[in-house]
């Protein structure tokens, strides 16, 4: 393969989608998403980014700097046990979030009627 014919640009190793979602990332993650487009970046720099596969590369997006550890330490088994994790915690977390903030409504809604009850000023 001759030089002409081969591109070596920063932006041909990772797919267009995947370059937009990392800046999505950084920009409702900031500053910390930063890392997840600097990631790709210091990957194209170096030529290694050809050799990652779409659940590296994924993992370094939906997860950010655990999925960056991630696949650096284990590779496509780290970033698939990375998306498992996030896949199942991230609704966990909502479902405990909600319970906190339900249990909140309703323990107000409970001292608010007894006080009106008892003829308490709310």
């Amino acid at each position: 393969m001759s030089a002409a014919a081969r591109s070596d640009g920063i932006f041909d190793q990772y797919t267009t989608i995947q370059w937009i979602a990392a800046v999505v990332v950084a920009l409702l993650t900031f500053p910390i998403g930063i890392a997840v487009p600097a990631y790709f970046y210091i990957k194209t720099s170096n030529g290694t980014a050809r050799e990652q596969g779409a659940w590296e590369a994924w993992a370094v997006i939906l997860v950010g700097i655990l999925g960056i550890i991630a696949v650096e330490l284990a590779g496509e088994t780290g970033a698939k046990i990375a998306i498992a994790l996030a896949l199942i915690g991230i609704p966990i977390l909502l479902l405990l979030f909600a319970a906190v903030v339900g249990s909140f409504v309703i323990g107000m809604g409970n001292a608010t009627a007894a006080a009106l009850l008892a003829g308490v000023a709310v």
